[in-house]
């Protein structure tokens, strides 16, 4: 006699979420008025995003008489900072922009909005939605469903890299910006839209 070994449980809806099926798009902080709108209209694909992590300090103190053991009471909380990469695009200067504009508010000569007059801009600080999407894809092909997300808060650039120019190498150039935030959220949903995600991180 003979048996079969299969596992009948498996689903797309068991199937566990991809890490390589995502996208980011960037929104202003609150009610500031970003400088310049490129940054807040900006939405596309990223070769990896890291530093989705939160950790909040343990403090440790002692209890007289109870010399045993310590006790751990929760202390400041960090946000890690985030790395975004991706493939240089002619014409993209969304992240060069975004560091100019940092430089002119710390230097003090104040954020100038596009088209209009130094310092009135209100805010460097944008929001970002990386959206996680299905795989396969649990709709019709040209339909994206989106079943988790983070919501980034406060978030500004700090560092923008570009790897190294070489004419003996083949590969790729990338920029990768390093931002700070102020939060992290995390979001599932069973909907998949992006409107429907959007809300439930807003």
């Amino acid at each position: 006699m003979t048996s079969s070994i299969i596992n009948r449980h498996s689903t797309l809806a068991t199937d566990p979420l991809r890490s390589f099926r995502f996208f980011a798009k960037f929104e202003v902080a609150k009610d500031g008025k970003v400088f310049d709108t490129k940054i807040t209209t900006w939405s596309g694909g990223f070769s990896s995003i890291s530093g989705l992590s939160i950790n909040t300090q343990a403090i440790q103190y002692r209890e007289g008489g109870y010399n045993t053991t310590v006790h751990q009471v929760p202390g400041m909380t960090t946000f890690t900072p985030i790395t975004m990469q991706r493939g240089v695009l002619a014409g993209n200067d969304q992240a060069i922009t975004w560091m100019r504009g940092l430089f002119a508010a710390a230097s003090g000569e104040g954020i100038a909005v596009k088209g209009g007059a130094a310092g009135a801009a209100e805010s460097f600080r944008v929001n970002i939605k990386v959206f996680v999407a299905d795989h396969p894809n649990s709709g019709p092909t040209e339909v994206q469903k989106y079943k988790m997300g983070f919501k980034i808060h406060n978030a500004w650039i700090t560092a923008l890299n570009y790897t190294d120019l070489n004419a003996a190498d083949g590969a790729i150039l990338f920029e990768s910006m390093t931002l700070v935030h102020e939060g992290l959220s995390v979001f599932f949903t069973k909907d998949g839209t992006e409107e429907d995600a959007a809300g439930k991180i807003s």
